[in-house]
């Protein structure tokens, strides 16, 4: 053993010049005072010096003399991926010399349990430069590894979650908006823009009140206010709104708050549809059943003028009964014609075709329509339908219809106005070919009907004339008024 020499080098400060003995007995106080597990090895290997922390993690104790090598072989180290080791990092700084930084190693205990160990580890020099031994610093990072590893898990789903929800966003069918407590844009996404036809860089910092219809201002305004305010955690408002191109849509909104720890509001998000159609839809079925109301009235307020009128001019409850149940007939072909085209129009040679189909009983060219395609609206539809069928019952049975040798023409052209738009319908009906025909000593109830129904229902004149070769009908009408009729619904 040497003792301790002193001596200066350039002015430097004193080196002290020591023996690993002296080492060890200026160690022995200080070991155990270090937070990290430090093992002092000399020359050869043989661990001289070692604190409570570094029994720890080793997980147990060296024997007098061991040397790390025959150490290691019952506390076995491994790399940090797990594989094997070819030597201990400590016998490479004591063949080296050369000091190991933030190593990270496994430690394989007696009892088979391992833990994560960060290593330091210096050669130690005398004053003369030669190395005498290593000092070896390490500790347990074995929680911190897990803690981190957790991290990492937990970041990566926390990222893949981000990706999800990035992508949700932006291609998610439906417009996302979030605001800020005064209303702003903060974030949009792609679906907003194509339903408000903006850009993204024109909704952001926009108020979500900017376009919003003035009829619904002030109540989307009211509850966003109470929204923010705390009184409400989410709310649903169906608004009317203005695109950019000024074309008014209407916008489903299901807006929905986002607080901090104390409840205190952050921003908005907002969830938009656009239910223009769905609006449209239900308007229509709201005419749709109105205009179903109007039509029944309508109908049983035929039926029950028929009844009347049909029983004031029939000699008897039977002929009452086949003439009320042909004009009911009639009346149900010029629906099933309005049904085809859902109650909006009906072909005129359809209503007429439908309603004379029956008469003609002789031959299939007994009954000739002539006339281009002409629609009529519903009203005109149902008056026609009957008027046409007093008709064909007259000459069922006492006109040209009734033999063989007897004709029916039935034709019909629609004048045309100032403006290449048809202004009158003119209908005629043509019997010939029948028994000679007399004049009635007094006008009958087909007569009247077709008279007062045309004039009353649609505005026009019927004719009837009783010439000797056939019976003559002429009916006229306004087109105009009748195509203008009062909108479904109005």
């Amino acid at each position: 053993m040497h003792e301790a020499k002193t001596e200066r080098r350039g002015g430097n400060s004193p080196v002290a010049s020591l023996t690993m003995e002296q080492v060890v007995r200026a160690s022995d106080t200080i070991l155990d005072l270090l937070p990290v597990a430090t093992c002092i090895c000399d020359l050869e290997g043989r661990i001289v010096q070692y604190n409570q922390r570094a029994a720890e993690i080793w997980g147990m104790k060296p024997r007098p003399g061991d040397t790390h090598g025959e150490f290691t072989a019952a506390c076995k180290f491994f790399a940090i991926d797990g594989s094997p080791l070819s030597q201990s990092k400590l016998s490479e700084v004591l063949e080296t010399g050369q000091p190991v930084r933030d190593q990270e190693v496994l430690v394989e205990r007696a009892d088979g349990s391992r833990v994560a160990v960060l290593i330091n580890i210096d050669p130690l020099r005398d004053n003369r430069g030669r190395m005498v031994g290593a000092v070896n610093c390490f500790q347990d990072i074995t929680d911190s590894k897990r803690i981190h590893a957790a991290l990492t898990d937990s970041q990566q789903v926390l990222r893949e979650q981000e990706q999800r929800l990035a992508a949700t966003y932006e291609h998610a069918a439906i417009g996302i908006v979030e605001v800020d407590a005064e209303g702003r844009f903060l974030r949009v996404n792609e679906a907003i823009c194509a339903i408000t036809g903006m850009s993204k860089d024109e909704m952001v910092g926009w108020s979500l009140l900017g376009r919003t219809h003035p009829d619904h201002r002030l109540e989307d305004e009211d509850l966003f206010r109470r929204q923010v305010e705390g009184e409400l955690g989410m709310y649903s408002i169906e608004k009317r709104f203005i695109r950019k191109d000024g074309r008014v849509i209407w916008i489903a909104v299901r807006s929905s708050s986002v607080c901090d720890a104390e409840g205190k509001f952050l921003y908005g998000v907002r969830v938009v549809q656009d239910i223009t159609e769905r609006k449209a839809a239900e308007e229509r079925q709201k005419i749709l059943i109105d205009e179903l109301n109007h039509r029944v009235k309508n109908t049983l307020a035929t039926v029950q003028s028929l009844a009347a009128q049909t029983a004031h001019g029939a000699p008897s409850q039977k002929a009452f009964q086949q003439a009320f149940e042909g004009r009911l007939i009639a009346l149900g072909k010029a629906h099933d014609q309005l049904t085809l085209r859902h109650w909006e129009n009906a072909d005129l040679r359809d209503i007429l075709s439908a309603v004379t189909a029956p008469y003609g009983t002789h031959s299939e060219d007994q009954i000739t329509l002539v006339g281009e395609g002409v629609t009529v609206p519903p009203r005109a539809a149902l008056t026609l339908a009957m008027a046409f069928h007093e008709l064909a019952t007259n000459a069922a049975k006492y006109g040209a219809l009734s033999v063989p040798t007897g004709k029916v023409e039935i034709r019909w052209e629609a004048t045309m106005g100032a403006l290449q738009t048809p202004s009158r319908l003119q209908i005629s009906w043509h019997e010939q070919g029948g028994p000679p025909v007399h004049a009635p000593a007094r006008r009958g109830f087909g007569t009247k009907f077709i008279e007062s129904s045309i004039s009353f229902e649609l505005s026009g004149t019927a004719q009837m004339s009783f010439d000797r070769l056939g019976v003559r009908c002429m009916i006229e009408l306004p087109v105009e008024n009748e195509l203008s009729e009062t909108p479904v619904g109005a």
